[in-house]
């Protein structure tokens, strides 16, 4: 094969790939989207926004690694919480809310809702903000349940998720 046979051939493949991306799919094919379900234990924070945390959020994201008992005992949360995993969330929450200076600003308190999500109604823990934004809120509040986890005052049977909320700011739902 010459040279120009080659670039010919190559010209046709790449075009040939090019066509096949861009056509259209058929109607009825497309996949509707899955929302994340989490494994037993999991908390999954629905994304929201791009740039950095809050520099208080990333603190506490890296003190529920490596400290979470420290940063339990400094959010006022001083046991394990028990009955279901919104339950146990509920208490948690309340408890570093009412507990903690800096919580009681950033969240106004924290409830049991109840969602609707494609026609269903779903129970859950809302939480309703004070002085911080959904995004850096919904971050702080994972940091939070994953430090109780790791410090074994949060016991999972199931996975969390948390994300804006239609009842409340910010909405966790067990999954």
């Amino acid at each position: 094969m010459n040279k120009e046979q080659l670039k010919t051939t190559v010209k046709t493949l790449i075009f040939d790939l090019l066509r096949e991306q861009t056509e259209e799919k058929p109607e009825g094919e497309e996949k509707p989207k899955r929302e994340p379900k989490g494994n037993p234990g999991e908390i999954i924070t629905k994304p929201g926004g791009g740039g950095r945390y809050k520099k208080f959020v990333a603190e506490a994201g890296a003190r529920a690694k490596k400290d979470p008992k420290g940063l339990m005992k400094d959010l006022g949360v001083t046991s394990a919480a028990d009955g279901d995993d919104l339950a146990q969330v509920l208490k948690i929450l309340n408890s570093a809310i009412h507990s903690n200076a800096i919580m009681g600003q950033g969240y106004a308190g924290a409830r049991k809702v109840t969602e609707e999500i494609n026609g269903e109604s779903i129970g859950g823990v809302g939480i309703s903000l004070a002085k911080l934004d959904a995004r850096n809120g919904m971050k702080f509040i994972s940091h939070t349940l994953q430090g109780a986890k790791a410090a074994g005052y949060l016991n999972l049977k199931g996975g969390l998720k948390i994300a804006p909320g239609k009842s409340a700011a910010i909405a966790i739902l067990s999954t």
